[in-house]
């Protein structure tokens, strides 16, 4: 796995820096009222998804990956 990621780094498609991994960042789409008035039960009815978050060190460009799917062609 790590060979695959030294041979294959994240690149910045503007300026051809590697890309920094800076976290994971959960999303939350749909009102937040259902999780006010029903609780626990009002959040099965949000969807909620992780992304991976790279960052360029030189332009600040940001780029989201879905946790969980190619993480071994991306260093951590």
């Amino acid at each position: 796995m790590a060979e695959q990621q030294a041979l294959h780094p994240m690149i910045c498609a503007r300026c051809d820096q590697e890309l920094k991994y800076v976290g994971t960042k959960k999303f939350h789409e749909g009102s937040r009222g259902w999780g006010f008035w029903l609780g626990d039960l009002g959040e099965l009815f949000t969807h909620r998804e992780h992304f991976d978050i790279y960052v360029c060190p030189r332009c600040g460009r940001v780029e989201l990956f879905v946790d969980g799917i190619g993480e071994e062609f991306r260093a951590h």
